[in-house]
Formats: C-alpha cells, sequence, structure tokens
C-alpha cells in the first residue's frame, strides 16, 4: 500500500485493510525494525502518524514479490496457459470483490 500511495496514515491504512488500527501499529512498528518504513507526524494534523516506506523497504518488497511470483510459478507449473490464465483471472475478480490487490502491475516494478 505504502509502494503504491506513498505516506498513509496509520488511520487510513487500518480502514484499507480492515483490522483493528491497534494491529497496523504492531505492523508499523515490525517493518520501522527492518528499516522498511519510517513513521514520520503529518504536518496538517500534528496527531496523527504518517507511515512512509523507506529505500531498504522497497528492496525488500521487490524481494517478496520476486518470491511470491516465483511461487505462483511453481505452483501453477502443471497448467495450461490457459488454466493459468483462468486462475488468475478468477481470483482477480475475488480479489476485486474484496477490496484486495487484483493484479501485480499495482505493485512498483521489479
Amino acid at each position: 500500500m505504502l509502494a503504491v500511495n506513498g505516506p498513509t496514515s496509520q488511520m487510513e491504512m487500518a480502514q484499507v485493510l480492515r483490522v483493528a488500527p491497534s494491529l497496523v501499529v504492531a505492523l508499523a512498528d515490525h517493518l520501522e525494525s527492518l528499516g522498511a518504513t519510517e513513521r514520520l507526524r503529518d504536518p496538517e494534523d500534528r496527531r496523527r502518524q504518517n507511515l512512509s516506506p523507506t529505500s531498504h523497504g522497497g528492496a525488500l518488497l521487490r524481494k517478496s514479490l520476486d518470491a511470491a511470483q516465483a511461487i505462483d510459478a511453481e505452483t501453477t507449473a502443471d497448467l495450461s496457459a490457459a488454466e493459468r490464465a483462468d486462475l488468475h483471472r478468477i481470483l482477480g475478480t475475488l480479489a476485486d470483490r474484496h477490496g484486495l490487490p487484483s493484479r501485480w502491475s499495482r505493485f512498483p516494478s521489479r
């Protein structure tokens, strides 16, 4: 989400992910400890914390996307091209209906 949208408030992230704000705080703590994100005060509302991706976070995201694509390729290796396309289309439809990312293209290119 941060890679696509840029700095995002913790509250907005909780709403988009449909999780409790406390879970986003715990996730942000973890990502910050990895050097993947940083918290910045919102200049328009000093009470709000915005999460911002770091360059290290971008590298971790690319590594994760590479691993996910490798797993996808391995998992669907026995499917024909048409079956793979059908599977991706169906999963994309389900993701869209639930407000989830449905395409690799929504993430930064490798």
